[in-house]
């Protein structure tokens, strides 16, 4: 009997506990989906493009640079938004991002949206290859006024150079075959935010 009486004084003490903490989980989801990334904006907090927090991914292990850990900005092409990781080489606290690309990262942590933006100092011809590239890519070139000037489809592991042909200031990788099912193609326009040519300040978060 004593041992009965103990169990339910146990249990009306842990009882409010456990509502209160599933209160603070709901609220906490709550905020969570109510957070939004605006177009034409670089985003300096969560690397995850469109706000959603994925935790550790499979690849952080084997990169310099996990996803997460990226800025985020939005790129349009015909009405198709694409939600990127940037990739800038002037960007001073991650040297050497624009070699890591998109090494390491396996297909199910792209989403059909997402991909990955070079942006570079400068117009030149550029060249991709797919060195620890695991995941099959497309790859569209752009100039500094986001003409698309060369798309290639990229096979994974590959070390065949892919060269832009004419002058890029741009990369956009995407999981291979978006372009095509999209109907993007060369000569079409990558809508690019002015933002995704500066580096933000840390506190310059989206709020």
């Amino acid at each position: 009997m004593f041992r009965q009486q103990l169990y339910t004084i146990l249990a009306l003490a842990v009882l409010p506990v456990a509502i209160y903490l599933t209160g603070c989980i709901r609220a906490a989801s709550s905020d969570g989906n109510a957070a939004t990334r605006s177009s034409g904006t670089v985003d300096s907090g969560s690397g995850n493009p469109g706000g959603e927090t994925s935790g550790h991914r499979a690849s952080d292990a084997q990169r310099r640079f996990p996803l997460d850990s990226l800025l985020t900005a939005s790129v349009t092409i015909k009405e198709h938004v694409f939600r990127v990781w940037l990739a800038q080489d002037f960007d001073p606290k991650r040297d050497g991002v624009v070699q890591e690309g998109l090494m390491h990262v396996p297909p199910e942590e792209i989403a059909d949206d997402q991909g990955m933006l070079f942006v570079f100092s400068d117009e030149r011809i550029r060249g991709f290859w797919m060195l620890n590239t695991i995941t099959p890519l497309d790859i569209a070139f752009a100039r500094l006024n986001g003409t698309i000037v060369k798309i290639w489809q990229m096979p994974p592991l590959t070390l065949r150079t892919f060269s832009s042909i004419e002058p890029a200031m741009f990369a956009l990788e995407v999981k291979q075959g978006t372009f095509a099912r999209l109907g993007i193609a060369e000569g079409d326009t990558m809508e690019i935010p002015a933002a995704a040519l500066q580096v933000p300040q840390p506190d310059a978060a989206l709020k």
